[in-house]
């Protein structure tokens, strides 16, 4: 003689309680267990009670399908919103990815890489956005396409900022 039950996690598809979700276990006389997920209506088609919906009703309770029910909802709720942020997580850690890599590309153009301003190299470094990244690319573009032009003046200033003096007290010039 096999045995039928109805588990214990029934909970209802509708909020109208049209429809029910529930695992019916059957066992055999072999002692094999087969579970199935069924969904049932409340009415056949033919508009008529249906036996098994009533069976489930009448085994499980209508409140414990309406508390499973509800502990549900809160659980897919909960799922839902760390799926959100898992994906906000994975979606910044692309795009922080994503700008490493240009600034990566960026620093292969051969005018960049072979720059001696250290600030604007530092600016690309540090850049939150590609368009920042290219701001500053272009400007040390600019500067190795175009150098400035050095007149006295601004060659005295140059020289008075390389000289230094080192701990020793010993002139030093620094590059």
């Amino acid at each position: 003689m096999s045995v039928k039950r109805w588990m214990d996690n029934a909970f209802w598809e509708t909020d109208e309680k049209k429809q029910l979700n529930c695992i019916l276990e059957l066992i055999d006389d072999g002692g094999r267990e087969t579970r199935q997920v069924m969904l049932l209506n409340r009415h056949n088609e033919d508009g008529s009670e249906n036996d098994l919906f009533n069976e489930v009703i009448e085994a499980r309770g209508e409140d414990e399908i309406n508390q499973n029910t509800a502990e549900r909802k809160t659980r897919k709720a909960a799922e839902a919103e760390e799926k959100k942020q898992r994906d906000t997580e994975h979606a910044r850690a692309r795009k922080l990815e994503e700008l490493f890599n240009y600034k990566l590309e960026v620093f292969e153009t051969d005018e960049i890489k072979n720059s001696k301003n250290r600030k604007l190299k530092a600016k690309i470094r540090r850049a939150k956005s590609k368009v920042e990244v290219n701001l500053w690319a272009m400007k040390l573009l600019e500067e190795a396409l175009d150098p400035p032009v050095l007149t006295a003046e601004t060659q005295t200033e140059k020289q008075s900022e390389v000289t230094d003096l080192n701990w020793d007290g010993q002139d030093e010039a620094t590059s």
